[in-house]
């Protein structure tokens, strides 16, 4: 999606360097760290149970074996990092994408422990804590996180991990003593506009003309290009003055937070088109898309201005 946030660059070092933020496995208490061994192949994982079949793949991601680990995902599999700066959300599409994460945990000696709360025939859901070296020499690890696991023929086609707000707030401060936060955007001075259009595809959203908006009614267009999931949403918000986009994120599980002003609610059908008229009186103004199942935030944007 087209984010609306500054500074990516130098953070999003910062932010690769947390490896896998949350996963799952069989309880593991923190470990002493010998070298990562190397590891070139791995035999393919027996048929499983979807819940014996995540705990194996975390069990090899946490013996340092990356193929192993990865060779229980589809090559087409999703993964989403919610909650985390610089973004709140970071996409990673098929295997590939997702072996340079898991690569990069390992070599930062990336541990879990998780417990399974509750599991289906395709869907596991996980309580987690990790341990990476950078949150190691932050002083917050371990962080706590809700995943879930979509898992179809024997592999997991998609993954999601979402920060607590409590790790969250544990996690803020201490980053912020490393790359303190930016000062306020200085406000646009593009012409504001009435209408935006949101495009999901490729198992994201991306956003035309997302700043700055018109204050009044806005005419949003949801575009659903993808089919592969029963049920898409798109919802927009305001939030309260004390509140930002990684508390939003983090707030994504559970009923919705009462300091977040829901704006939309919209949701469609694969292959579905349609336009919503929305009254936006401030902002700023914060975009999720999700998808369903699992029920899991897919991508984001804002803040996005809203002139008088």
């Amino acid at each position: 999606m087209k984010k609306i946030l500054s500074r990516t660059a130098i953070l999003f070092l910062v932010i690769l360097a947390l490896g896998v933020a949350g996963c799952n496995g069989q309880a593991t208490p923190q470990p002493t760290f010998a070298p990562t061994p190397t590891l070139t192949s791995s035999p393919e994982p027996e048929p499983q149970t979807a819940s014996d079949l995540v705990l194996a793949m975390v069990d090899k991601l946490n013996a340092g074996d990356v193929e192993g680990s990865l060779a229980y995902f589809a090559d087409d599999a999703m993964a989403y990092i919610v909650g985390l700066p610089p973004t709140g959300m970071e996409v990673y599409a098929g295997k590939e994408q997702i072996r340079s994460l898991w690569q990069d945990s390992s070599a930062n000696h990336f541990q879990w422990e998780v417990k399974i709360i509750g599991a289906g025939d395709n869907i596991v859901n996980i309580q987690a804590k990790t341990w990476h070296d950078f949150t190691r020499q932050l002083g917050v690890a371990p962080l706590e996180y809700s995943d879930v696991y979509e898992v179809k023929d024997g592999k997991i086609t998609t993954y999601g991990t979402t920060i607590t707000a409590e790790a969250l707030a544990r996690f803020k401060l201490a980053f912020a003593e490393v790359i303190p936060p930016e000062e306020p955007a200085a406000p646009s001075t593009e012409q504001p506009v009435s209408e935006m259009t949101v495009t999901i595809a490729s198992g994201t959203c991306t956003i035309e003309n997302p700043v700055p908006l018109q204050a009044g009614e806005i005419k949003v267009t949801l575009n659903i290009k993808d089919q592969n999931k029963d049920l898409y949403a798109l919802t927009m918000f305001n939030l309260d003055t004390d509140k930002d986009f990684f508390d939003l994120m983090a707030s994504t599980v559970g009923m919705p937070p009462s300091w977040a002003d829901i704006l939309l609610i919209a949701e469609q059908e694969p292959g579905a088109s349609k336009i919503y008229n929305i009254n936006v009186d401030k902002g700023p103004v914060y975009v999720i898309c999700w998808s369903k199942p699992p029920d899991l935030p897919i991508g984001n944007a804002g803040p996005i201005e809203v002139k008088q």
